[in-house]
Formats: C-alpha cells, structure tokens, sequence
C-alpha cells in the first residue's frame, strides 16, 4: 500500500503552504519528517490523511484519492495524531481509548470482546492502564498524549501519521514513545510518518528523514546523508555536522551561522538542486539501490 503526494500544493487563502511536493511512502516504512518552523511539515501530514484538501495535485493512498474515501474506509488505513486537542470532558481515559473503536464498529453494533481486548492492548501499550477511571481533564500535558496515542492504537490503523506526537512528554516516554513506534513498525508493519522538531531522534530512530522547506522537499533519504553540512546551513540555518558519538550513537552538533552563512545565495525553488535527493525507486529505504549521493 503506497501513501503519495503527485504535484501537492495547499493553500490557506492567498498563501500557499505546499508548493508542489512530490513523495511516496512504502507499507512498511518508518519517516520522520523534519524542517523549520512554518515550513510546511503539519500541513502535509494532516493532508496526507485527509483533513485538507489540495488546493492542486493529489494525495492518494493506492491512487485512490484520500479526501474521496468514506471516512470510516479512511479511518482503518490512516490514523493521524495531532498536535493537539482539546479533551473531551468528564470522559475517562478507558471511555477514550475506546472512542477509537468507533471506526471499526456500525451505527447499531454492540461493543464486543474484540473491542475490549483492543482497548486494553492499547492502554498497555502505552502505558496508561493504572489512569483508566481518570477524567481526561485532570490529567498531565504528557499523560494526555500517551492517551491519544492509545487512542489511535485501538483504531489499528494501516499506517500511523503522527504529528509532533513527543510534545508534552518528558526525556524518559520521549524514548518510550519512538521505541514503541520503532516496533510498531518492524514487529506489525506498519507505516510510521512522524513530524519531528528533534534532528537527532531522526538520526537515531528513523530509517529514512524527509526535509520540508518553503512548502518543498529540499531533501529525502538515509538519516545519516540527508542530514549533512549542506542542509544544515541551507534549511536550517545553522553549522551543523554528525560528531561524536555518545554510547554508540550519533549525535548532531551546531551553533549559529556566522553573519555572513545566515542566508543563501540562491532562492528557495533552486533548494532541491542544491542539496540531497532521494533516489526515485519502488524498493525499500535503505537499501543500496536508495543510498543516498551528496
């Protein structure tokens, strides 16, 4: 199953946010999607599973049209996480991560013993079960993301379209939460997308890292090459490298640009030419086929 972007342009009024992105995601793959602030990231996911709509061009999973689906159709591929969301209130946190189970269940169908089990899978997943009778309201900023993502567990969805998910969470469920999806993603499957603001946990959890830039694809490929001096300075605007490693993992170091490396010489259409390209093909990332070239 292909999730696609042909041409993707979104506009909010007079200004356009996408720009013309092309990009396609296997079954199976895990992708963080990174890029400065304003750069395009949010609106891209959130089109993906069709909450917006292309002003033109297309996104499409199996070149179906997202936005055509029926929304329960929909909700069984495509879970989305946002950003945020206003809770619920005098719901508890078992009530939920049972809405979740909407999408699998007709108007008039009686919860089932599948759909406890898939509730409660869920919540131990990750690890909310010891909040089950609490009020959503009276929960922590992190303790209601882990909610949300129970939530979204007990959907089962084909693939798991999450947007800034580590927002709220402390260092320890940060870690927690992007190992979970890492075995999500090779024990079931699933196809992972993950908006990030954090370049070292794509270096160090994600098998391929997308770069948005002024509503364009500046970069997309392997972690390790995607995320080189050349991006760091024209995207990012800083000098950055992959240095050190900290107990066998890589960590990226930078500091601001000097004055005179603030901006580029070329504008931001000319950004695809000037930096890393994944190669177009069918197969997985990560194999030699899609390495990377700087």
């Amino acid at each position: 199953m292909t999730i696609a972007a042909d041409k993707l342009r979104v506009s909010f009024g007079p200004t356009e946010i996408l720009r013309g992105v092309d990009l396609t995601i296997q079954t199976g793959e895990i992708v963080a999607v990174v890029g400065p602030n304003g750069s395009g990231k949010s609106t891209l996911v959130r089109t993906l599973a069709g909450l917006l709509k292309p002003t033109s061009g297309s996104a499409t999973i199996n070149d179906q049209a997202v936005t055509a689906m029926p929304p329960r159709t929909r909700a069984g591929k495509l879970g989305l996480l946002t950003q945020t969301a206003e809770p619920p209130s005098l719901t508890t946190v078992e009530e939920h991560v049972g809405l979740g189970r909407h999408s699998k269940r007709s108007f008039l169908s009686r919860w089932t013993h599948t759909d406890t089990e898939a509730v409660r899978d869920a919540m131990q997943t990750c690890e909310v079960t010891h909040l089950a009778k609490r009020r959503m309201e009276n929960l922590s900023g992190g303790e209601r993301q882990r909610v949300r993502l129970a939530t979204l567990l007990a959907q089962d969805p084909d693939h798991l379209l999450l947007d800034e998910p580590l927002t709220g969470l402390d260092i320890e469920h940060q870690l927690g939460l992007l190992h979970l999806l890492q075995e999500l993603n090779s024990a079931k499957q699933r196809t992972v997308v993950c908006v990030l603001h954090d370049l070292d946990l794509a270096l160090r959890f994600f098998k391929r890292v997308v770069v948005i830039h002024e509503g364009v694809v500046a970069a997309d490929g392997l972690p390790s090459e995607v995320l080189c001096p050349r991006i760091f300075e024209s995207v990012f605007r800083v000098d950055g490298r992959v240095g050190c490693e900290v107990g066998g993992e890589p960590v990226i170091m930078c500091r601001q640009c000097q004055p005179q490396s603030q901006t580029s010489a070329d504008p931001p259409e000319k950004l695809v030419e000037l930096v890393v390209k994944r190669e177009a093909t069918s197969s997985y990332v990560g194999s030699e086929k899609n390495t990377t070239k700087i």
